[in-house]
């Protein structure tokens, strides 16, 4: 009979290679049990790994739309805010003219001109409102500042341009323009210097807005895209400037020494044409800010409406990820502590292998 041995450097180095392929499964195992998907994705699925890679692909897309969205809603909501806030200062200098209709004292029309000047530079402040480090009102011009106080200028215009007007039509002081030609003046000089933009500047509304007239566009999901901007060159804004110079520059008497007109004030009957002029334009800025509110409205909602759309994709194709990718923690967990035993089994025997010696059999 043949006789034949296994050295105990064999076992040991057997033993070895099961000691790396256990621990090597038991790292997998473990990380299964903790993610609840598979430690390594191409080997479990195979052929449908590809499946699996697109699947994952498309919740990542999703979630960067979505991500996207928020930040097209948290421009549209704190452009709606700044909006209100316009209409509610055009709504005070409404109140104001209204209430200064047929009313004479020299009181109320300095409170006109004072409020006014306030809506203007409340409109100012608005129209430059910056969130995220962009101006919310410039149109697709999100790093210019889109609203400069033009009153200054504008105002010295509007008083050379009447002193023109009253030469051309003989008219030798203020008081002495009718309503009718006061109204004539407003609508056929001061009007299109804010409303139309082929005037020569600085007479123009070029001269107070470097926003542009096109505004922001955003993609909310896979077919939808919309304005998610607006920009001051809408009517609302143009109206409401021109409200309160109309009002802050003729209403009361001429202050501006260097101006030929200086010391001059208009007579009742044509003051109470412009106040009805600057009423008319009031509401049309409050029209044309509540105009553009509805529309930002619109595309809230669409966004409100696509997100909700977004999510429920976003469950089903992970659903259908957690189908294909998915393990059962509690086997898992399971295999983790069979190959925990196997491991210390393997150490004990190694262990005693180790203290092997002929010197115990000598």
């Amino acid at each position: 009979m043949k006789l034949s041995f296994i050295s105990s450097n064999a076992i040991q180095n057997a033993m070895r290679q099961t000691f790396r392929q256990t621990q090597n499964q038991m790292m997998d195992a473990s990380q299964e049990a903790t993610t609840g998907v598979y430690a390594d994705i191409g080997l479990a699925l195979g052929g449908n790994t590809a499946q699996s890679v697109d699947l994952t692909r498309e919740v990542t897309r999703i979630d960067a739309i979505t991500g996207s969205n928020s930040i097209v809603t948290q421009r549209l909501s704190s452009s709606q805010q700044a909006l209100t806030g316009m209409s509610s200062q055009a709504q005070t200098l409404l109140d104001q003219l209204v209430g200064l209709s047929g009313n004479q004292d020299s009181s109320s029309i300095q409170l006109a001109q004072q409020t006014s000047a306030a809506a203007l530079q409340s409109l100012g402040s608005y129209a430059n409102t910056m969130v995220n480090g962009e101006y919310l009102f410039s149109g697709i011009n999100t790093d210019v500042k889109p609203f400069t106080d033009n009153s200054g200028p504008a105002t010295t215009s509007i008083l050379n341009a009447l002193d023109t007007y009253m030469s051309t039509n003989g008219v030798a002081s203020m008081s002495d323009l009718t309503s009718d030609q006061m109204t004539d003046f407003v609508t056929t000089v001061v009007e299109p210097m804010f409303s139309d933009d082929s005037q020569p500047a600085p007479d123009n509304w070029a001269s107070w807005s470097s926003a542009s007239s096109q505004n922001m566009s955003s993609r909310i999901s896979n077919s939808e895209v919309v304005e998610s901007s607006t920009n001051i060159n809408e009517p609302g804004m143009r109206y409401f400037a021109l409200a309160s110079i109309v009002t802050s520059a003729l209403m009361g008497p001429i202050t501006d020494t260097s101006s030929p007109l200086a010391g001059q004030s208009l007579s009742a009957d044509a003051r109470a044409a412009l106040s009805t002029k600057a009423i008319s334009y009031t509401r049309q800025a409050i029209d044309g800010l509540t105009n553009q509110q509805a529309q930002l409205g619109l595309s809230e909602s669409r966004v409100s409406k696509a997100n909700d759309a977004l999510s429920a994709q976003k469950d089903i194709i992970q659903n259908r990820v957690l189908d294909l990718q998915g393990v059962d923690k509690e086997e898992a967990a399971t295999k983790v502590n069979s190959l925990q035993t196997q491991l210390e089994t393997a150490y004990t025997i190694v262990s005693k292998i180790q203290q092997l010696s002929l010197v115990n059999y000598l």
